[in-house]
């Protein structure tokens, strides 16, 4: 099939630029012609694209157009870049940022992936973006099963189904996580919660020769380097800048910690079980419950709780036993549940059920 992907950029360092890649990647492989059309930039993608992924660029640089002639210049050039390719499928990344994207689909058989959180995310352009594609897309594909319910319920719509980000890293050959290192992946924003994090890090009282990493960049640098002096944390935590040698970051790390006040479904949760790394979390509203098994392959907290976090850390510091039990369930568990082959045949499902409608 002749696929094509839509999505804001390609330089960006998120789950959302990783995983799409991934996923085109991956099914460019399966003799499927695909090609990633980027709404803004020309810059070099952040992650590997191989040479059979064809990439488009809408816009060169930065558009700071006033809308809505922004988005009227987007369309048509949306439009005219379909028309040349004449695809078989459209999958527009992110449902709640896709009204203009809508009449510069149609014809075309097309998806709409939705990567935010839509029980959380949902201002009022969003919600209305949500309802013009329940309303006018082919389908739509969510994270997480309770965002699919969520589609459901709020949008009245059928045509919704939940296909979870794969694992986008090679997995190394399996072993056990005995470094002293916590360690914690993500942008500088009040979402990622690392604010919530330093402070519970502050409350573990034997911290042993043990250490916290923060890996990431964003606007909130300057607060976590406050957070981590006031606390008098400087020999203990260390912020990092962002990699994209994500396994070895993982490989000389002893347990991953989440502490975003919400997330869609975040593959570095994924990614880090799925290496082996036990892991503890808040249980947000959506996504790390679908992941982390609670004492079984991690511990997992109420939202926002510093106390009930610290705690769980702590129990996992002191407890060697306790670390490698849910480091090998979590390796078994998550790398078969969110392998990229079994995702990719439930896209190409997805793919084959649609063209047969």
């Amino acid at each position: 099939m002749k696929l094509v992907f839509v999505i804001k950029a390609l330089d960006n360092i998120g789950g959302t630029e990783r995983v799409t890649i991934q996923i085109a990647n991956s099914l460019s492989k399966l003799s499927h012609q695909v090609h990633i059309v980027s709404l803004v930039g020309n810059n070099k993608p952040f992650f590997e694209v191989l040479p059979e992924v064809k990439l488009h660029y809408i816009h060169q640089g930065a558009d700071n157009s006033i809308f809505p002639y922004r988005d009227l210049r987007r369309h048509y050039k949306l439009k005219k870049c379909f028309k040349s390719i004449e695809p078989d499928i459209i999958i527009v990344v992110d449902a709640s940022r896709a009204t203009f994207k809508i009449p510069a689909c149609k014809p075309y058989t097309t998806i709409y992936w939705e990567h935010f959180n839509s029980i959380m995310h949902s201002k009022p352009m969003q919600n209305l973006s949500r309802k013009l594609v329940a309303k006018h897309g082919d389908w739509i594909v969510t994270l997480t099963e309770a965002d699919a319910q969520s589609y459901k319920q709020k949008y009245n719509t059928e045509k919704v189904s939940c296909i979870h980000n794969p694992i986008t890293i090679d997995l190394p050959e399996y072993t056990e996580p005995n470094a002293h290192k916590a360690v914690a992946v993500g942008r500088y924003t009040s979402q990622k919660g690392f604010d919530l994090l330093i402070k519970a890090w502050a409350k573990v009282e034997e911290k042993k020769d043990w250490k916290l990493v923060i890996a990431g960049k964003g606007k909130q640098t300057k607060l976590l380097q406050s957070l981590i002096e006031k606390y008098e944390l400087t020999s203990s935590v260390e912020l990092i800048p962002p990699t994209n040698n994500i396994q070895g970051l993982f490989k000389e790390s002893g347990l991953y910690v989440m502490s975003s006040r919400f997330e869609g479904l975040p593959l570095v949760l994924i990614e880090a079980a799925a290496m082996g790394l036990p892991a503890v979390s808040f249980a947000c509203e959506t996504g790390p419950e679908e992941i982390i098994s609670h004492d079984k392959t991690g511990l997992l907290v109420p939202p926002m709780n510093i106390d009930a976090l610290a705690s769980a850390i702590q129990t996992c510091i002191l407890n060697d036993n306790l670390r490698i039990e849910f480091s090998k369930n979590a390796a078994s568990y998550v790398g078969e549940k969110f392998s990229t082959e079994n995702i990719i045949d439930k896209w190409e499902s997805l793919f084959n059920q649609l063209k047969q409608s």
